[in-house]
């Protein structure tokens, strides 16, 4: 719970001393926006893009997934995942059949042209993760994850 007196700081919209840099989501808009340009250049060459690099990674490491679930996980509305889907499924690096459980559910799933165009991506944009850590130690980047996560489950609850 943010103290009373913490509130009239600068980083608190309602406060008279309000500045957009000292906002935390000032700062993870604009850099989540200069990661993606970055990766989208770099991906480009590849047939790939920031969207498309985001849906093979989490396919690699959960498996099978309906199109829903892809939708959370990349924070992106159903209908544009869906479309990137398809359009990965035309390239080759993607499957997708109907659910077991459920045959109105699509479920999708990376073939191996798929994972071997992640290997490819994974080495072009560490480039870039290397370049957002530097200076980081390990201990500041884990730091920064749990306030980050600990924000996201604030805003995920009523």
């Amino acid at each position: 719970m943010v103290d009373k007196d913490e509130l009239a700081s600068s980083f608190f919209p309602l406060s008279d001393e309000y500045r957009a840099q000292d906002f935390p989501l000032y700062w993870v808009a604009r850099l989540n926006a200069k990661y993606s340009a970055e990766v989208d250049a770099l991906l480009k060459p590849q047939g790939l893009s920031s969207s498309k690099w985001r849906v093979l990674v989490i396919l690699h490491e959960q498996g099978r997934l309906s199109m829903s679930d892809i939708a959370t996980h990349v924070v992106a509305k159903l209908s544009t995942v869906t479309k990137i889907v398809y359009k990965m499924q035309e390239a080759g690096l993607l499957e997708t059949a109907p659910s077991p459980q459920d045959g109105r559910v699509t479920e999708v799933t990376l073939t191996a042209e798929g994972e071997a165009r992640l290997a490819v991506a994974r080495e072009l944009t560490a480039r870039v993760v290397e370049r957002a850590f530097d200076g980081l130690g390990k201990a500041e980047i884990v730091y920064v994850n749990q306030c980050l996560s600990k924000m996201f489950r604030n805003l995920n609850t009523p």
